[in-house]
């Protein structure tokens, strides 16, 4: 009976360290912090008519476009949302790097052979 009780005991803490591990990790906390951006994201702002907005734009004004509204939205009191999508702005791209960091090693192994 004890031998099962100390076995217990062992992978309860081989799950915690496993668990304290993954919580380490950066990439975990920035999918963690994007994944809460994209759902704060797309409950205050509609995606069909950002889609439409930027559809409607010439090609070569959208950065004009981007810069505007989001100097608008300031203005008219939606700090949060810019708050909130400069934050998601900047965890997507320091994921995207940390993912290419990752990848290109992998990459260059993979083209050699």
């Amino acid at each position: 009976m004890e031998s099962s009780n100390i076995k217990y005991t062992v992978m309860r803490r081989v799950f915690y360290s496993y668990a304290l591990s993954i919580a380490s990790l950066t990439v975990f906390w920035q999918g963690v912090f994007l994944g809460a951006a994209a759902i704060l994201l797309a409950r205050w702002l509609h995606v069909a008519s950002i889609i439409k907005n930027f559809l409607s734009v010439p090609v070569g004004s959208v950065p004009q476009y981007i810069y505007s509204s989001f100097l608008s939205a300031i203005t008219h009191g939606e700090i949060l949302t810019a708050i909130t999508l400069i934050l998601s702005g900047a965890v997507a791209v320091s994921a995207g790097y940390h993912l290419m960091q990752v990848l290109m090693p992998r990459m260059l192994i993979v083209r050699h052979t």
